[in-house]
């Protein structure tokens, strides 16, 4: 018996083909996006979750607290807090400082030099509070004893091909030579800590350039504790702030108040606040998450919403056949059945073919958002129970209102009449569903439009500040500054160049406080420091409002014989620091002097700027100050002339890059490009918009094809009869076209002022943003209702030519 319904279904399915094309298209369609999204969900949801202990495991953050009152939140501690946190704390049962390092030049030999992502300095206590599997050497001793290294099986592979690396040197940085003592393996992608290398931490000036044991500083170290089992997190809050109490905010209250807070392992990746996660891996922001999860079930609710109307639109030329077998004794609940086995037949080859589907576009996926998401998830055994309840669902949400629907036809009306039995009801229902189908795509195309005019915003609004053709690259030693600004002027497409501490929009740089009279004041404002020579605003175009740019002369005011009460650096200030000091007009703001934080100077404002974006256009513009110190001058900019042949510039550049650090690694970056960088989240999520939006109006376009196709058939008598009587092709196209169009403009009427609110919502994370404007609304209501006319025209204009000699014969 169900070999025979197996067997019915199949060549049914086979003899409609268009039809069942249909159903498969829409299907694989949601199914895919659905696994993919579902890949990435559960890769992100899954960091940090493989570690032993990780429910007991927690990062120990910094908060910051000024005299105003303004906090400050980071993962980075003070050195001497582990070693405090070990003496003090009884119920944690570990303690570990992890130093993970920027990018680090490794030279395997003179000829081998890597710039290598991934060092971290820690401690022994490091392999017992993570996961870290030693595949050679012990791993213990080795970070016990200075200068030692565990290579990852893929570094050493990269390092040594297929030598055996234990015993063998590498150069750190130039001159710290380091040992191999043992490989592990490699960290799975899920964490916030994908060390690459791990070496011995030291904690010691002559290891790491700087004082450990002081409580005035952090240096991008964590420290992460394990709690003993049974400990309570609330009670530890106390110790820790004592701890902080005795070593910082008695001795330093004066400069603000600092204290520690416990972070859950399970938290890190998930909490933006602490310097977005750690230094290695950009914590995610659950919205994106809640945004991925919700379009995923959007796409997956229209496939459905489409395969419903599909099968009830097939529900004519099906009443023949449910009369015969109910003629034949067939009971309504084996119908529903049978029914109900052709959707999950269906169901189950969309997800054959949504799962071919997600293994060819998922490489490209985690390139787009480079990560390492792994498709064998899915054939996992709590993977594979998930698609089989997935495949189970989805079968009795598609096929069970259809399988119903159609089972209820009376045999009697059926076979004398083969109308569909549906009422007022089942159309009004298809209508509703359609008009859904077209609201949720309607929205994403007028979002798409919107996220379009933004980004173009991004790239094309005017900084204050020249980005074009302006090369950058750090300078390891600053007392060749001389001698590398001289040759670089010599090459021939090089237009100008300043040695610098950052560009004018930089994501992160130094800053300090400011105020008139006293910077430790309640009352002080923050301001962001920009070092940069006599030749930086040349380079960077900086419009001058008032007074003058300063010269390599006045470097003079901050002369070393100069007492510290006549230290008056000449600095360039922006407009925006005129209004946080309130000095009036640029011209006023002219020979005005003001203390900051810094070396308690008190620069001297000989000229006032533009305001120029100091970060991205996520953030408002920041109070800053522009001024010389030769010893913070780490980067130079060069800006190429426009017609430069540029392979040959840049090749020229990296020729005296190399003659002057023939030991360091040359590494370039074009302004412009690392600007776009800024608004990487925001690419990303155009680039995902456009390809949501055009699969909605693709499986919606499916749908209303499906009605199209319904409605013909049911007025194919009518047709007929319009066309005897003289009725034209325009007249039939159009008779059949309106009402579809009455529900697209009903859809759109719905979407827009839905999306009209979550666009607005969205532009509120950034400081500048477009306006909302109606010309959007129009042209994506103009796009949605053309596209919905060609799809229902086809079908309409097939009908209209139809020959009405067939349709009336019968009667």
């Amino acid at each position: 018996m169900l070999n025979n319904n197996f067997r019915f279904i199949l060549r049914r399915l086979w003899r409609q083909k268009l039809h069942t094309f249909s159903h498969l298209l829409g299907l694989t369609l949601g199914i895919s996006v659905c696994l993919l999204i579902g890949l990435f969900l559960h890769h992100e949801l899954s960091f940090d979750t493989y570690h032993e202990k990780a429910d007991r495991i927690y990062r120990v953050n910094q908060i910051w607290e000024e005299a105003s009152g303004e906090k400050d939140l980071d993962y980075s501690t003070p050195a001497p807090l582990a070693t405090a946190l070990r003496e003090e704390v009884p119920s944690l049962e570990q303690v570990v400082t992890v130093f993970p390092q920027s990018e680090t030049m490794i030279e395997v030999s003179p000829n081998k030099r890597y710039m290598q992502e991934g060092m971290l300095l820690t401690e022994a206590s490091f392999l017992d509070v993570f996961k870290v599997e030693v595949l050679e050497g012990n791993a213990y001793e080795a970070l016990r004893q200075p200068d030692q290294t565990l290579l990852t099986l893929s570094t050493a592979r990269k390092f040594f091909g297929d030598e055996n690396p234990i015993g063998k040197t590498l150069k750190m940085d130039g001159d710290r030579m380091l040992t191999v003592t043992g490989i592990i393996k490699d960290f799975p992608s899920n964490t916030h800590l994908p060390a690459s290398m791990l070496a011995s931490y030291v904690p010691s000036k002559e290891y790491l350039g700087f004082n450990p044991n002081s409580w005035m500083m952090t240096f991008g170290a964590s420290t992460y504790v394990v709690l003993e089992k049974g400990a309570d997190i609330a009670s530890l809050e106390a110790p820790i702030n004592a701890i902080y109490d005795k070593n910082f905010n008695d001795k330093y209250s004066e400069f603000g108040t600092s204290n520690g807070s416990l972070q859950a392992l399970s938290d890190i990746h998930f909490e933006t606040q602490y310097n977005s996660g750690g230094k290695w891996v950009k914590a995610t922001n659950p919205k994106w998450l809640w945004f991925f999860g919700i379009i995923g079930l959007i796409v997956l609710a229209l496939a459905c919403i489409n395969f419903i109307n599909l099968s009830t639109a097939q529900s004519l030329s099906r009443a023949k056949e449910v009369g015969v077998r109910k003629a034949i004794g067939a009971a309504k609940r084996q119908l529903i059945l049978q029914f109900l086995n052709e959707a999950a037949l269906l169901i189950f080859c969309s997800t054959l073919l949504a799962l071919t589907i997600t293994f060819f576009v998922l490489p490209s996926i985690n390139t787009l958002l480079d990560k390492s998401i792994d498709f064998a998830v899915l054939f996992s055994p709590i993977g594979i129970i998930v698609l089989l309840v997935f495949m189970l669902l989805t079968s009795l949400l598609t096929g069970l209102y259809p399988a119903w629907l159609i089972a209820k036809f009376q045999p009697a009306l059926s076979l004398k009449t083969a109308r569909d039995a549906g009422d007022g009801r089942t159309s009004f229902f298809r209508k509703f569903l359609i008009t859904t189908q077209f609201a949720v795509s309607g929205a994403m195309l007028i979002a798409l439009l919107f996220v379009a005019q933004q980004m173009k915003f991004f790239y094309q609004k005017n900084l204050g500040f020249d980005k074009e053709n302006i090369v950058t690259f750090e300078v390891p030693d600053s007392e060749k500054i001389n001698v590398l600004s001289n040759e670089l002027r010599q090459v021939k497409g090089v237009k100008s160049l300043s040695f610098n501490s950052s560009v004018p929009s930089a994501l992160s740089r130094s800053g300090t406080v400011m105020h008139k009279e006293d910077y430790m004041a309640e009352d002080s404002e923050d301001v962001s420091l920009i070092f940069g020579d006599a030749q930086y605003s040349e380079v960077f175009d900086l419009q001058l409002k008032a007074g003058r740019y300063y010269k390599d002369a006045d470097t003079t005011a901050i002369s070393e014989q100069l007492a510290d009460d006549q230290l008056f650096p000449k600095v360039l200030v922006n407009e925006q620091l005129l209004e946080a000091m309130n000095f009036g007009t640029p011209e006023q703001a002219l020979g005005e002097r003001f203390k900051i934080g810094w070396n308690d100077w008190q620069p001297e404002i000989v000229g006032v700027v533009e305001n120029f974006v100091t970060s991205s256009l996520h953030e408002s513009i920041k109070p800053s100050i522009i001024f010389q110190v030769p010893d913070f001058l780490d980067q130079v900019s060069i800006k190429l002339y426009a017609n430069t042949d540029l392979p040959t510039t840049l090749n020229d550049i990296r020729m005296i890059w190399e003659q002057n650090f023939p030991d360091q690694i040359y590494d370039y970056q074009f302004l412009d490009e690392q600007i776009e960088a800024y608004y990487e989240s925001e690419s990303l999520l155009f680039s995902f918009f456009k390809l949501f939006a055009t699969l909605a109006m693709l499986i919606s376009c499916i749908g209303l094809w499906g009605l199209a196709t319904h409605a013909a058939i049911q007025r194919n008598k009518e047709i007929g009869i319009r066309k005897v009587l003289g009725a034209s092709v325009t007249n039939v196209v159009t008779l059949l076209a309106k009402d579809f169009v009455k529900l697209v403009i009903i859809a759109l009427l719905i979407a827009i002022p839905i999306t009209w609110y979550l666009v607005q919502q969205w532009l509120q994370n950034f400081a500048y943003a477009i306006e909302i404007q109606w010309w959007v609304f129009a042209l994506a209501s103009l796009i949605a209702i053309g596209i919905a006319l060609l799809t229902v025209s086809f079908q309409s204009l097939r009908a209209a030519l139809a020959n009405p000699v067939k349709s009336l014969r019968s009667e």
